[in-house]
């Protein structure tokens, strides 16, 4: 979870930081992105870590990222590529949207 507080954040980041490079990003995109990633990881760490039930720590960190994935896909992040980016752009910012949806889904499954 320790390199996760690192590389999680910093990916949420980059959303903000496509989006901002074409001037279309509000700060309330980055900070929902971060506050998502924050929901999405500290239950699962404190779950495994014996502070926190694991089904409750399961179910916070979904919602997380659930959340995460309703500002990329149809929140202001997801409306603002969509609406105002370049075709290079919206490739990127598309591509980045479902190596999060994909890989963190079949993540789990890799770990186990």
């Amino acid at each position: 979870y320790i390199d996760w507080l690192l590389t999680v954040p910093l990916l949420m980041i980059e959303f903000y930081l496509i989006l901002r490079a074409i001037g279309v990003a509000s700060v309330g995109i980055f900070w929902r992105l971060l506050i998502g990633t924050l929901v999405m990881l500290i239950p699962g760490y404190m779950a495994e870590s014996g502070y926190l039930n694991i089904t409750v720590g399961f179910v916070i960190g979904m919602l997380g990222w659930f959340y995460i994935l309703y500002e990329i896909f149809l929140g202001e992040a997801g409306k603002a590529a969509e609406a105002n980016a370049c075709d290079a752009v919206k490739y990127a910012y598309k591509a980045m949207r479902w190596i999060v949806t994909v890989g963190w889904a079949i993540y789990p499954s890799l770990r186990a």
